[in-house]
């Protein structure tokens, strides 16, 4: 019998109902997961601070600067810019060289002071008439690799 022309109206197929938030908590399950994986990664991870002296002249080019500046500079002070560390008695200039710019200063620019993406000490100098009078932090700017002389 036609249930068009009767009257009667056909059976409605059932959908199954779908629950649309579960939807999108599948799809955005993989990137929740990297995110989460990603988040722990850096949580664990060691904080790496570059050394200071990857701030400044490379080691060629800090002979150059040895070799065209160094007259009257003493031979540990030079030995010392070379080897990418600071001794008391460097120039300001140089250790502006070695290190770059300071991160923060104070007392009128006589305490320079780097600090690692966090914010936490490496290396403080004070400084008296243009000339390191006292290292504190690591004197070595958080080179913690043997240095080599360079000739």
């Amino acid at each position: 019998m036609n249930t068009k022309l009767s009257g009667q109206s056909e059976p409605q197929r059932r959908r199954p109902v779908r629950n649309p938030a579960r939807g999108l908590r599948a799809s955005l399950r993989p990137a929740f997961l990297a995110a989460g994986c990603l988040a722990v990664l850096l949580a664990c991870a060691p904080s790496y601070t570059r050394p200071l002296v990857s701030r400044g002249l490379p080691a060629e080019e800090r002979k150059d600067y040895i070799i065209q500046n160094g007259y009257g500079i003493p031979e540990n002070i030079k030995q010392a810019f070379l080897e990418g560390y600071i001794e008391v008695g460097m120039a300001r200039e140089l250790v502006f060289q070695l290190y770059g710019a300071p991160d923060r200063t104070t007392g009128g620019d006589t305490n320079w002071e780097y600090v690692n993406n966090k914010g936490n000490l490496i290396t403080g100098i004070t400084f008296k008439a243009d000339k390191v009078e006292k290292l504190y932090g690591d004197p070595k700017g958080g080179n913690t690799a043997e240095t080599k002389t360079v000739n």
